[in-house]
């Protein structure tokens, strides 16, 4: 795809997405945090790790299950065991839909793979439902690779972890106040670390990967837990304070940014605690596969050569289109990624 067609593309789904999430949220429930969104971010999280594996995690619990072609689809809960610091711990529990970690089994009835291998899937900001990914990414992974079944998690605030009084599915994650985000992001990666204790007790090998805002959660799960065989971080950069300030998609957010920046706030600042350059990559270099457009107008290019840089990855796969368009490249991404999983699988993920 040329630039000017990506360009196109990427300006009518970046207005789209304007509209969708138009509404602001009502942060009545975050009253209490409102008044340390001026103050020294930092010293809330001074004497905290602010990202953490977690080994353990709770049993379970089957909600529902469907077949359609041969494909079974399961969503399973499970309470979360993240820990918000003190100050966060009243509005979190005032939320007690966001307190349930989802996530929906989907896996290939046709495949008798006796060993099998595990993706787990982060989805985007602001998305309600995973199927456009069943459509794009899942369906036809799991017929050519049957050994392959997908686990997709549903991050804080979104889908059926939404909030009754949420303006839209994942509105509380960035439109809300800076520590309400990075508690936000601190619970992601807590969440997924369970899902994952889960998924390494049931399978041979696990992939962890994530588009967007799950690509940012997958970055930062490659700084504190290195359990899984592969990490597939999806249009994501090095530098989120940089890039909130530039998203244009959440109305919301940009309006509380205007208005800091009036007041002479670094609003950058705000968001210190969760830039990754302030952090260490505990992952081999050949663990790591980073996905980027050329022509993304939401994560800039030269953010994620950064965070290449961070990671010291060995694939780099780059489409020729932005952040929407990827949809238009995906099948060309899906050849590359399968083919790197394939290469992975003959040599033996633990000898990597």
């Amino acid at each position: 795809m040329n630039k000017t067609l990506s360009d196109f593309i990427e300006d009518f789904s970046i207005a789209l997405f304007k509209i969708k999430n138009k509404k602001k949220s009502d942060l009545k429930a975050f009253q209490e945090c409102s008044s340390i969104e001026y103050n020294d971010i930092q010293s809330v999280y001074k004497d905290c790790q602010l990202f953490e594996s977690c080994s353990i995690y709770n049993p379970p619990a089957f909600v529902g299950s469907r077949i359609r072609h041969k494909v079974q689809t399961s969503i399973f809960k499970m309470d979360s065991m993240f820990k918000p610091v003190p100050i966060f711990q009243k509005p979190y529990d005032s939320l007690p839909e966001n307190k349930q970690i989802y996530f929906e089994e989907i896996k290939n009835l046709r495949s008798d793979a006796k060993e099998k291998t595990c993706l787990v899937y982060l989805h985007g900001f602001s998305e309600s439902g995973y199927t456009p990914e069943k459509i794009l990414i899942f369906k036809e992974l799991i017929a050519k690779m049957p050994e392959m079944e997908v686990l997709a998690v549903q991050l804080p605030y979104h889908m059926m972890r939404s909030p009754k009084n949420q303006p839209y599915s994942g509105a509380y994650f960035l439109d809300s106040y800076p520590i309400v985000t990075i508690e936000s992001f601190r619970q992601a990666v807590n969440d997924v670390s369970q899902v994952l204790s889960y998924a390494k007790e049931k399978y041979k090998n696990v992939i962890v990967a994530g588009f967007s805002l799950g690509g940012f959660v997958v970055s930062f799960l490659g700084t504190c837990d290195d359990r899984a065989d592969l990490y597939i971080i999806g249009q994501a950069g090095v530098h989120i304070p940089k890039t909130l300030i530039n998203l244009s998609i959440c109305p919301g957010l940009s309006e509380k940014k205007d208005n800091l920046i009036k007041q002479g706030v670094d609003f950058e600042s705000l968001f210190e605690p969760i830039e990754l350059s302030n952090y260490q990559s505990i992952l081999p270099s050949e663990k790591v596969i980073s996905i980027a457009g050329l022509y993304d107008k939401l994560i800039a290019f030269e953010d994620v050569e950064m965070l290449r840089c961070f990671f010291n990855g060995v694939y780099n796969i780059n489409y020729s289109a932005g952040h929407r368009g990827i949809i238009f490249e995906m099948k060309k991404i899906k050849m590359r990624i399968m083919k790197i999983i394939d290469s992975m699988a003959t040599q033996g993920y633990t000898n990597l």
